[in-house]
């Protein structure tokens, strides 16, 4: 069974319904690549979860929309790879919009940039157009344009008219990454929270989550 997802210029792609969640969440046992990571390394990692090199660079696309902290890549403007400077991949233009986002010295507040920096609020191959031109705000996106392994993908996604299908098939393919089956997991009643577990408490039947007082048995 299938539903359909609608991107934010109106493209739809299918989505795979029935996949279950787990009755644990804990930020320990994320596992996400580094911003700073490599694309050798980046490839291995997707491959490992069976995703190709075309894969990743599609889903890296996702960065089209949302903001990175400034903590994430402030080194590639100060220090990059501890030599005292910028990452000289970026565009001069970027690295005055980084420096006036992301000064050198803040003691309150860690800002952040779009990683799309021409349309931040829309799905479109906007990201790898700018990357192209050095504007790649992350590390990884800005390797991905200019890597033997992804710089020839992302010259073809600039010029493919069927980015919005491609990328879905994408998204389609990471649903399919670690599927919980027989009888793992849940399916939750809200996506926020792990379901409530029926316990005796008081002689009487009640409700908890794995996230409530008094604690779960």
């Amino acid at each position: 069974m299938s539903v359909s997802s609608q991107t934010s210029e109106g493209k739809w792609y299918h989505v795979e319904t029935g996949r279950r969640d787990g009755k644990v969440s804990l930020a320990s046992n994320v596992s996400l690549p580094d911003a700073t990571i490599s694309v050798f390394d980046s490839t291995k990692f997707f491959a490992s979860k069976n995703l190709t090199p075309n894969d990743m660079v599609y889903l890296l696309g996702g960065h089209t929309v949302g903001v990175a902290r400034c903590s994430l890549f402030k080194d590639r403007i100060y220090n990059f790879n501890k030599t005292g400077g910028p990452d000289p991949t970026m565009s001069p233009w970027l690295l005055v919009e980084l420096k006036d986002k992301c000064p050198r010295i803040s003691l309150i507040f860690d800002n952040t940039y779009p990683l799309d920096v021409k349309t931040p609020s829309l799905i479109d191959n906007s990201y790898f157009q700018e990357i192209k031109k050095g504007n790649g705000v992350l590390q990884i996106d800005q390797q991905i344009a200019l890597n033997e392994l992804t710089k020839n993908i992302v010259h073809d996604i600039v010029n493919d008219p069927y980015f919005y299908t491609k990328f879905g098939e994408a998204m389609v393919k990471l649903g399919r990454v670690e599927v919980l089956i027989d009888g793992q997991g849940e399916v939750r009643k809200s996506c926020r929270v792990v379901n409530k577990k029926p316990f005796i408490f008081g002689g009487q039947q009640v409700f908890c989550t794995t996230f409530s007082c008094p604690p779960c048995p």
